[in-house]
């Protein structure tokens, strides 16, 4: 009973069907999952599986890559192909890495469901009050008392065509978008300006000691690298 409570409570969890079968302690049955949802949809008029008709990728990594999914501390599925589409804010996944890309389906949005891809973790937060205004955050730092979270975005130009014989056509593109932010325990997210003086604004009544700190080192919090030591280092000190 308690083992077919588990398959069944991962059924609810992920978004899989037909033929899928991930990797949960080596073996699931698929037709126990309950939804299905097909990736049918291009966004921003866009064939994505056309990548000769745009710059850049919709995608965080182009290609699907091994990670795991988890449920706090329990293991869903091990060594599935994952990938995060930033332009939609989904995680899609599919079987394996040979898997056919048609086969993919969308991870189910919850806080309590995060993956691990390669080295990088990301969790869905409802950030805005709820989950249908919440996102994905790549976890860049877990401290005692506050969070570094990354959240990518993603700026689309549509194409534009030539009506001359001087200017030549311009594929759509896709561009970065990153923004940085503070959690603490309770859920609560600041957002970083780009600005590197109104980042030291977010620091609140740490302000003067976190600025004395950063020109002391020498660091730029424009960069991730130094904003994720400036972030450990307030985080040791609260």
């Amino acid at each position: 009973m308690k083992n077919l409570f588990s398959v069944l409570k991962l059924s609810l969890i992920l978004l899989f069907c037909g033929n899928v079968i991930a990797q949960v302690d080596n073996q699931f049955a698929s037709d126990l999952y309950m939804v299905d949802e097909f990736i049918k949809r291009q966004d921003k008029f866009v064939d994505y599986m056309d990548t000769a008709s745009y710059t850049g990728t919709p995608y965080n990594n182009e290609s699907f890559l091994l990670g795991n999914v988890y449920n706090g501390k329990e293991l869903l599925a091990n060594d599935v192909a994952l990938r995060y589409n930033a332009v939609a804010d989904e995680i899609e996944i599919k079987e394996s890495l040979t898997s056919p890309d048609e086969d993919a389906r969308l991870l189910t949005k919850s806080p309590e469901i995060y993956v691990k891809i390669m080295g990088d973790i990301y969790i869905f937060a409802p950030y805005k009050g709820g989950v249908e205004g919440g996102g994905y955050f790549q976890v860049l730092y877990e401290g005692n008392k506050i969070d570094l979270y990354k959240k990518l975005e993603k700026d689309f130009t549509p194409e534009k065509i030539s009506n001359n014989s001087i200017t030549r056509d311009v594929k759509a593109s896709f561009s970065d978008e990153i923004t940085y932010y503070l959690a603490d325990k309770d859920g609560k997210f600041y957002e970083l300006p780009k600005s590197r003086n109104k980042k030291l604004k977010v620091f609140g009544k740490k302000k003067d000691e976190i600025k004395a700190y950063v020109r002391e080192n020498g660091l730029d919090l424009n960069t991730e690298k130094d904003l994720l030591r400036t972030t450990k280092h307030y985080d040791i000190s609260l």
